[in-house]
């Protein structure tokens, strides 16, 4: 039998340093409740529900009413569709397994769920999200065996991203309909995207991308040695 009195799980938004001014204008209507962490910075009580605030522009919602008070907090924050192509990878620094890339076009208020995958837990669970809510998606695994041959040609790790970069946008263009291409990392020359530091923890859709990017390292069988990982063609 199922138990009734299980408590709601509860709903994790994710907001940017920059939205978090925002939050407490939209927020501010609502009961204040005391804070009761240093690392959290505001806290209401919305139909029943707790909603807090933290510093790291996570906002928590909970209660039995959390889902239904999320929404409505996400329609008052948000006031139309913005979309982006976001970029990650997992696997470039590892000596063995496949060095994966992917891409994800989305509304980023339909994964604002979402963060860096390196502080996910249930992976599984947040790769659902992102293929219920995006648009469209490509990923791409070079296998170790692929990788010590184009270290051994010459390519290294940052010419095979930036041909993804460079070829990704073309896969999704629409007419009538624009994206802004938006990449995790450092700057990579001769790339038209803007790129952000952290972005996998600072844009909802570069987390969503960095999701499937590790969800697929994961996956992959192919957990082989990469010959070349010590060479200076890194």
């Amino acid at each position: 039998m199922q138990n009734k009195s299980a408590a709601v799980k509860p709903v994790v938004l994710n907001f940017s340093q920059e939205e978090k001014g925002k939050i407490i204008k939209v927020l501010s209507q609502y009961s204040k409740k005391k804070v009761s962490a240093p690392f959290e910075e505001k806290r209401w009580l919305i139909a029943g529900c707790t909603v807090t605030l933290y510093k790291t522009g996570k906002l928590v919602v909970q209660g039995k009413q959390c889902k239904k008070v999320a929404n409505e907090i996400l329609k008052k924050m948000l006031s139309k569709e913005e979309l982006i192509l976001g970029i990650d990878e997992a696997g470039r620094g590892e000596h063995f397994g496949n060095f994966t890339i992917a891409a994800v076009l989305a509304d980023k208020n339909k994964m604002r769920e979402l963060r860096d995958s390196k502080k996910i837990k249930k992976l599984e669970e947040k790769t659902k999200i992102v293929e219920e809510n995006s648009l469209a998606s490509v990923t791409v695994s070079f296998s170790p065996e692929f990788i010590d041959e184009a270290r051994r040609a010459g390519l290294t790790m940052n010419e095979l991203q930036k041909r993804f970069i460079n070829i990704a946008p073309e896969l999704f263009k629409i007419p009538g309909k624009t994206f802004k291409v938006r990449v995790d990392g450092s700057p990579l020359k001769g790339c038209d995207a803007e790129f952000i530091v952290g972005g996998d923890d600072k844009c909802p859709v570069i987390g969503a991308a960095s999701v499937l990017a590790k969800s697929a390292r994961e996956k992959s069988p192919n957990k082989n040695q990469r010959k070349t990982w010590k060479s200076r063609l890194l």
